[in-house]
């Protein structure tokens, strides 16, 4: 019945007359490449909708903006070439980043982009991280009974690549999953006879168990037994924020450990990032940081969001009060800064999907109803206050999972049934309303533009030296010699 009054409401959205608007994707571009033959350069990319204009934008690796080429050829939703003739790069440097620029039509109205195929207790995350060669693809961990689970790919199309047999045992109860900077897939498991977090290999689909320790299945706690430490617990959900030696694991713990020293129904952190800028993806001793979760009496199902200023956590529950808040913040201390004490604007949560935007300023959650609830959020330090921006009705009753994409389209696993024997959540992608609908995506590093030096400008400055020296100014090279001085931008 919600499935046809979703139907209705689109449908009469512009009135009395039944005319049903497409829906326009938040516009987005991936797999971006560059190759160079002969005197021009070929530029690749994927336009996930139908772009009306485009530019190149070239800049230098600090991200200074040396100049643009607007795009003059038609664009089309899929697959692009656009060749520019040597001449149109900017002609001073040797190495040249870039981006690109794409706009499409507004959006008026929230509606569906894609629906993927029924699943039962799924969960999916979806790599925001442009330096990955997997930008743009999507992970499903799909429950196919007790003990037995299908983990999906799908790439920046919605097109499927990878998934595992019906069979696959790895997961007793998949959680909420998480990608790192460099594209690794964090599976956690809430339940305890398989409990700890699985890390997968975007390149192959290896795996390896993040803690290094025993795991007793009785109650699902990882220890070291050597140095009487407990590691982790069944997770309901995992987030990562930061790259490099920045990079930091949140996970939601179920139970107190083997030792009893870790916080039940609350969450803790890993600083996964080495000095080096390396990853650590096995753990063999206490996490850096626990966090008790006020209000004890939870039940413990859990997503978490991991942003600047902390984290967020959603609950699964049909109630909203004291104990059960269906939506709560946490700051880098392991204070909470926010709980969601207003039972008429949040009446709880069905399925505890929840999402935050890379600017960190609008925070999507469902509610009871399998409703999302769009807040814009105002920063003083690390506590926010939310305002309601929108409620978007969805066909469904549930959301497992949420994650915004880069460019702003909502990643969901949405269902009628969440929770229980019947549950039949399935990969569901939403636009929202939009007026501006522009996107710039930066190119990989291995993309960016390499010209020899016979390619580079030298612009003379007078000079009274006539011994070549090599000085810098400004963060540029230049060479004097002979009374000249070259600029050398960008060696």
């Amino acid at each position: 019945m919600k499935r046809l009054l979703f139907s209705l409401i689109v449908a009469c959205l512009w009135g009395n007359i039944a005319i049903s608007a497409t829906i326009v994707p938040h516009i987005m571009a991936y797999d971006l490449c560059v190759a160079q033959s002969g005197n021009d350069y070929t530029f690749t990319f994927f336009a996930n909708t139908q772009p009306v204009s485009g530019k190149l934008l070239f800049h230098t690796i600090s991200g200074d903006l040396l100049g643009e080429y607007t795009i003059t050829q038609p664009l089309q939703s899929g697959n692009n070439s656009i060749t520019i003739p040597t001449s149109a790069l900017p002609s001073s440097h040797s190495t040249i980043a870039w981006s690109l620029q794409l706009s499409a039509a507004s959006n008026p109205q929230f509606g569906i982009i894609y629906e993927g195929e029924v699943c039962t207790r799924a969960y999916a995350t979806i790599n925001n991280h442009p330096e990955s060669d997997y930008f743009g693809h999507i992970y499903l961990a799909n429950r196919k009974g007790v003990g037995l689970c299908q983990i999906q790919a799908f790439d920046y199309a919605y097109q499927p690549t990878f998934a595992t047999d019906n069979a696959y045992i790895t997961f007793n109860s998949t959680g909420r999953p998480a990608i790192d900077s460099e594209g690794y897939i964090y599976w956690p498991d809430w339940g305890d006879l398989k409990s700890g977090i699985t890390i997968m290999d975007p390149v192959d689909y290896s795996e390896k168990q993040f803690f290094s320790g025993i795991q007793n299945d009785d109650n699902g706690a990882w220890y070291n037994s050597f140095s009487k430490t407990d590691l982790g617990s069944s997770c309901s959900g995992v987030a990562i924020y930061g790259s490099g030696k920045d990079t930091k694991l949140y996970a939601m713990n179920e139970d107190v450990g083997e030792y009893q020293q870790l916080p039940k129904k609350g969450f803790v952190i890993y600083q996964l990032g080495n000095e080096d800028g390396t990853i650590s993806r096995q753990w063999k001793t206490a996490p850096s940081q626990v966090v008790a979760v006020e209000d004890n009496n939870t039940n413990g199902n859990f997503a978490i969001v991991a942003c600047s200023h902390g984290a967020w956590l959603c609950q699964h529950t049909l109630t909203n009060k004291a104990g059960t808040y269906a939506l709560m913040f946490y700051d880098h201390q392991g204070t909470r800064q926010f709980a969601s004490t207003d039972a008429t604007l949040i009446n709880g949560s069905n399925g505890a999907g929840i999402a935050l935007n890379r600017e960190e300023n609008l925070l999507a959650m469902v509610n009871a109803d399998g409703n999302i609830l769009l807040f814009d959020i105002a920063w003083k330090g690390d506590c926010p206050t939310l305002s309601l921006h929108a409620t978007y009705p969805t066909p469904f009753n549930a959301i497992g999972s949420m994650h915004f994409d880069y460019a702003g389209n909502l990643i969901t696993t949405s269902g009628n049934n969440f929770g229980g024997s019947k549950d039949d959540l399935r990969l569901v992608i939403y636009s929202t309303p939009m007026d501006n609908n522009t996107i710039v995506v930066p190119a990989r590093t291995s993309q960016h533009i390499l010209r020899s030096s016979t390619d580079i400008s030298y612009t003379p400055i007078s000079s009274n030296t006539s011994t070549p020296t090599k000085f810098i100014r400004n963060g540029h090279i230049y060479i004097l010699h002979r009374g000249k001085t070259y600029n050398m931008l960008g060696f």
